[in-house]
């Protein structure tokens, strides 16, 4: 059976995002799309509680079921309610963690720590010839990361 509707869930560090893909003339369209914070971390710790939230959002506005008695509804019903499949995925935790290095601590290193941050990267040191270590606690610390 070729599936007409999709629930694609994606649970990021920061927010979930639900989207409803519809078939249409054959390929696949966005119908709606919604966001909720992702609660993977204190004080829920509970990632489900975001993919709720971001599902239910999406049932306001598109006016009919996704989920039933806490599960989704999967196939899809007669009646509109429901999807035909459901997906997910998860980079939630903690994020993408790097170590960075550069040659000069404020030049090169923190040229490659602004590249690391703007693309969603957790740095979790910055390592340069001039930041003050010996060499043994630099490859120290590259050998606990």
């Amino acid at each position: 059976m070729q599936p007409e509707s999709l629930l694609v869930i994606d649970c990021g560090s920061t927010t979930t995002k639900a989207l409803l893909l519809i078939m249409h003339e054959g390929v696949f369209v966005v119908k709606a799309r919604t966001e909720a914070p992702t609660t993977v971390e204190a004080p829920a710790e509970d990632i489900t509680l975001g993919v709720m939230a971001a599902v239910e959002q999406l049932e306001s506005e598109l006016g009919y079921l996704l989920v039933r008695n806490g599960r989704f509804i999967c196939p899809s019903e007669a009646d509109g309610s429901g999807v035909d499949f459901v997906g997910a995925t998860c980079s939630a935790g903690g994020g993408l963690q790097i170590l960075v290095a550069g040659v000069i601590k404020s030049m090169t290193a923190a040229s490659a720590e602004r590249a690391a941050l703007g693309a969603g990267a957790i740095v979790a040191d910055v390592i340069a010839i001039d930041d003050g270590r010996t060499h043994y606690e630099k490859l120290a610390r590259i050998a606990t990361n």
